[in-house]
């Protein structure tokens, strides 16, 4: 009865230990999804920043050409 007992006990121990393992590796892996998402967010974010950053600097920078001399030419 007592190598039942300690067999039953041993299999116990080790479904709860796999179970918990399992739902750790579970989180980890939603963790890392989150953080991968907000990642790319932020990345999203900063080309558009970007892209909006240098059009209007090039629009700035750029020589129109509707500008009329006031030097004679």
């Amino acid at each position: 009865m007592s190598r039942a007992l300690f067999v039953l006990s041993a299999a116990a121990i080790f479904c709860a230990s796999s179970f918990l393992a399992l739902a750790d590796e579970k989180g980890a892996i939603a963790n890392a999804v989150a953080r991968d998402n907000v990642v790319a967010a932020q990345k999203s974010v900063a080309k558009l920043q970007e892209h909006g950053n240098r059009h209007y600097r090039g629009y700035d920078e750029s020589p129109s050409a509707m500008v009329v001399s006031t030097h004679p030419a």
